[in-house]
């Protein structure tokens, strides 16, 4: 027991120091940080779902998503015409067409999966990526730096609140862990870590308002993110997603709760500022 703590604190720190530091460093740093995530977790994604499948059917999304996520991020940081996203057709069209070359009998569940993976997991990333240069034509890492300070104070806060007060479940039959006193925790956390940075130079891209509204959504919607990745592995049988995080699981395991988060924060941005 005391092993597998410390084997989950030291994954844990080096998991937060390298997301702040690439974060914090520059956008070359940033980019290389969700590029890397963005392939470890489709990567980790496909071999969930397509357990079976041939090297071309698994990594055909993996590349597929990857060339996405660069393509936009370019946009983004170089400040190119959307015109550029017109680049990514080629990119569908060679999905489907080879799928016309498998010859599997389960060419489109498998497409489906593929196309699941890149919606589900390179799209919200890609959208954290806008954040950086979300209001300017320089790199910023308040927004980016400002949504991991509170999705981590949501996690820490709902553990801590549900382990000494939990009681009654949340979602049950998908997470039978999780309890309203957990989420209350974890929204009281993520409010107040709001407050705080709201008041702090990197962080003013956005009000104080702004940063507690986020706040908000990022704790319901990586609660759903979570529920949702633990709904998968119900489907599939598993615990852990993977094995690549010592004492933590897998890619999945960690950033699941991005994947709901960021598309609530991002929608949110786009319609206030």
């Amino acid at each position: 027991m005391r092993s597998n703590f410390l084997q989950r604190t030291i994954t844990g720190f080096i998991y937060v120091t390298a997301v702040v530091g690439c974060i914090m460093l520059s956008n070359i740093s940033f980019f290389i940080l969700l590029f890397a995530v963005n392939f470890l977790c489709l990567k980790e994604f496909y071999e969930l779902v397509l357990p079976d499948k041939s090297w071309l059917e698994k990594y055909l999304g993996i590349i597929a998503g990857s060339v996405m996520f660069v393509m936009f991020s370019i946009t983004f940081s170089a400040h190119l015409s959307l015109a550029w996203y017109y680049n990514l057709i080629p990119i569908f069209l060679i999905i489907f067409i080879i799928k016309l070359y498998e010859n599997t009998h389960t060419e489109f569940s498998t497409l489906a999966f593929q196309v699941l993976g890149i919606i589900y997991i390179t799209l919200p990333i890609v959208m954290l990526s806008k954040t950086a240069f979300f209001d300017s034509v320089e790199y910023s890492a308040g927004l980016p730096m400002g949504f991991f300070l509170l999705l981590w104070a949501s996690d820490t806060g709902a553990y801590l609140a549900g382990k000494n007060f939990g009681k009654h479940k949340l979602f049950e039959r998908v997470s039978p862990k999780k309890t309203w006193e957990g989420f209350a925790g974890g929204l009281l956390f993520s409010l107040a870590v709001a407050y705080t940075i709201s008041f702090l130079p990197s962080f003013d891209d956005i009000t104080k308002i702004d940063w507690l509204i986020i706040a908000i959504l990022v704790t319901v919607f990586g609660t759903f993110g979570d529920l949702f990745e633990s709904l998968l592995k119900r489907n599939l049988h598993i615990k852990d997603s993977g094995t690549i995080l010592p004492g933590h699981g897998g890619m999945l395991d960690r950033f699941d709760g991005l994947f709901l988060a960021v598309p609530a924060m991002f929608f949110y941005l786009l319609f206030t500022n």
